[in-house]
């Protein structure tokens, strides 16, 4: 057998592996005619254009990524036969610009660093040998091929560890670095992390390119001065990275805002505000560490984005828009587990924050997103809501947290754009996946202003919970709230309930007053009439770092038929732990009782009767203290879902949450002011609403 036929078998003319790369069978044909026919590019002026590569795989981009040259198998036979062969062609691959060089018989694959002329190596060292035959396991082979073209440099011949990273104490060093610049708040500082490491995170995946990469930026340090090199990311990488990422109506996108500036002046000269170009280098300097202890960006852990934020917000001295709390990715994670996510789903946050929830929600499907013949194919469809203007009309020119929900949903498809990384596809992606999921609003009242009826199949939430006289007014003139509800959180949970479609499903994270303010009491009989309340989960206190308030978790049905009578009992659990430390550290521990509700919750929610659970179910809850079933008539109108004081407190006591005494604890003293003061609040609000009239 030649070596023409060898390579002819594995590879016809061509083939594609997974849409993503051609392999070429190429014969006769040489450098010349593959530039000629616009089939190649990025080939370095060197290249001998009369040179007859065997096998050239490529991207969507026209530059070649594997280099083939087939030998009979009595030429590799030997490793001095090897060497012969491997530098007979290992130049016109450099030349050629490939990432990786093969060398095989059909049978044996030798992988080679055409910079180095070095064996290409796995993580543990060991020599690759992994067979490219593209009609077999496709999927596999395009994701090794990505992944050793990403990792493979002119210094590097071994394989990154492929596990997910998280930056946080990264993000702190440069949080400080940042407070150096005059007038920086934790907010720009934030905007300003986010933007560079996306440009590092993006370089990293092979989407930014030559002069516009981190590498390429980083290097010129070695030429030219730290304000030229910062004048050249703000009108090259930056640049690009608008033009790539479009912004949507609202005017965000994955970067807004900068704090960094620099200019020619009229000599032509570079210059800079204050420290700014000082402190660009500096930070371009930390990812340069953190890539030498930790590899490249290429895996980033999904709670990355919410610790991100928290590691600046805990820089604050104040607390603005004291409504917004980040919830931790337990309890999304938990949430979701909780609900049933199904093809063709329509999914709402309306207060969706980072977007954890519907992109964990998203993940719960295989390959949920594609792009094909020009456009985003979706097997659920998400829809995010946030507003960036404050009740007092207040607004920042920018919405962080849109911007930080649309930067985590790159991360959550980090493949899909690596895989699709022309300027086009990446367009479509922004405009048809990023921008059409998260909205952000510039009015007082945000998601409150408009309620479609009947909409949604399934809300994931945790809404604002704070009092404003001004959004409640506003929000009630619309006409859409009739129920009463005290609060923003009043308002949403309403919002919620209507927007449901029947047979929805909602799973909110909602504060104490909900559950036993007497002003609430419409809501909670307009919720008992409309909706199944399948159960309320207590969250201990401090389950958000910014705030001591008692939450609850409440999953409520909505009915299709509002005579329909609710027959089994709400799944009610009392949690005194969520699976990490409820101070600002957040450390993973064990003990963790929500993990446990969710679990119980599962298998109570797919019973197939919950009026009469099997007798195995009811065995195994019976054993749990912290659960109960309770009756759905208890919670009719004028009786309390607090559902804490349906446990005694010997019960409390035995089960740890309480220590025996005849007095208040300080945790119950400060819910029952939390109470008292809500109570007079609400009551306050109504009275200068009147007095406004």
């Amino acid at each position: 057998m030649s070596e023409q036929t060898i390579q002819n078998t594995l590879y016809s003319t061509p083939v594609s592996i997974l849409d993503k790369y051609t392999c070429y069978s190429l014969g006769a044909t040489t450098v010349k005619d593959l530039v000629g026919q616009n089939i190649l590019e990025g080939v370095l002026p060197t290249v001998n254009l009369g040179k007859k590569p065997d096998v050239l795989i490529v991207n969507k981009d026209k530059h070649v990524v594997v280099f083939l040259e087939f030998k009979l198998p009595s030429e590799l036979n030997s490793k001095k036969k090897i060497d012969k062969a491997v530098k007979q062609e290992i130049h016109v691959a450099r030349d050629v610009n490939a990432k990786i060089y093969v060398v095989s018989d059909g049978t044996s694959f030798y992988w080679y660093n055409p910079y180095t002329e070095n064996r290409i190596k796995d993580e543990n060292g060991n020599e690759i040998k992994t067979e490219i035959k593209p009609r077999h396991e496709e999927l596999k082979l395009a994701e090794f091929i990505n992944r050793v073209a990403l990792t493979i440099s002119k210094t590097n011949d071994k394989l990154l560890k492929a596990v997910d990273c998280d930056p946080t104490n990264l993000a702190m060093k440069i949080g400080g670095i940042l407070k150096n610049i005059s007038f920086a708040t934790p907010k720009d500082s934030l905007y300003t992390f986010v933007e560079l490491f996306l440009f590092k995170y993006l370089s990293d995946i092979g989407i930014l390119k030559a002069s516009d990469s981190y590498n390429e930026v980083y290097k010129a340090y070695l030429t030219v001065s730290e304000e030229e090199v910062l004048y050249r990311y703000l009108y090259g990488a930056r640049e690009t990275i608008n033009l790539l990422f479009p912004a949507a109506p609202d005017n965000t996108t994955i970067i807004n805002g900068t704090i960094f500036h620099a200019f020619k002046d009229s000599k032509g000269a570079y210059k800079c505000n204050g420290t700014d170009a000082k402190t660009f280098h500096a930070i371009l300097k930390l990812f340069k560490e953190y890539e030498k202890e930790n590899g490249p960006f290429l895996s980033i852990s999904r709670d990355f984005k919410s610790k991100l934020f928290e590691t600046f917000t805990k820089q604050e001295k104040t607390k603005q828009n004291a409504g917004k709390y980040f919830t931790p990715l337990k309890i999304v994670q938990g949430m979701v587990d909780m609900v049933d996510i199904e093809e063709g789903m329509l999914i709402c946050d309306p207060a969706c924050g980072v977007g954890k929830f519907l992109l964990e929600a998203a993940s719960k499907l295989e390959d949920t997103i594609s792009l094909s013949n020009g456009h985003v194919e979706k097997k659920i469809t998400l829809i995010g809501f946030e507003k960036e203007m404050d009740e007092k009309g207040a607004t920042s020119g920018y919405d962080l947290t849109t911007i930080l929900a649309k930067a985590n949903m790159l991360i959550y498809y980090s493949n899909l754009f690596k895989d699709n990384n022309n300027v086009a596809d990446i367009q479509i992606l922004t405009n048809e996946l990023l921008n059409e999921t998260f909205h952000s609003s510039k009015t007082i009242c945000g998601t409150l202003d408009n309620l479609e009826e009947n909409k949604y199949d399934l809300i994931l939430a945790n809404p604002p919970y704070y009092q404003s006289g001004i959004i409640t007014k506003e929000a009630k003139s619309k006409g859409f709230y009739s129920e009463g509800g005290a609060g923003v959180e009043g308002l949403f949970l309403e919002w919620i309930v209507k927007s449901l479609k029947m047979g929805g499903t909602a799973n909110i994270v909602l504060p104490d007053g909900i559950f036993n303010n007497l002003q609430n009491q419409k809501l909670r009989d307009y919720i008992i009439k409309t909706c199944y309340v399948d159960a309320i989960i207590s969250l201990p206190l401090n389950t958000f770092f910014n705030t001591p308030k008692k939450t609850f978790v409440l999953t409520i049905v909505k009915k299709n038929n509002i005579n329909d009578k609710q027959n089994y009992p709400v799944f009610s659990y009392l949690c005194n732990s969520i699976g990490e430390t409820l101070d600002v550290c957040r450390f993973d521990i064990d003990d963790n009782d929500f993990g446990e509700a969710v679990s119980k919750y599962v298998h109570y929610h797919k019973s197939q009767d919950k009026s009469k659970l099997p007798k195995f179910l009811q065995d195994a809850f019976a054993l749990d203290g912290k659960l109960k079933f309770l009756p759905v008539d208890s919670f009719t109108s004028g009786e309390t879902w607090y559902i804490d004081n349906r446990w005694t407190d010997e019960e409390k006591v035995a089960l740890g949450f309480k220590e025996q005494t005849n007095a208040l604890s300080v945790t119950e003293f400060q819910i029952l002011i939390d109470t008292i003061i809500e109570e007079i609040n609400s009551y306050k609000e109504d009275v200068l609403c009147l007095n406004e009239e």
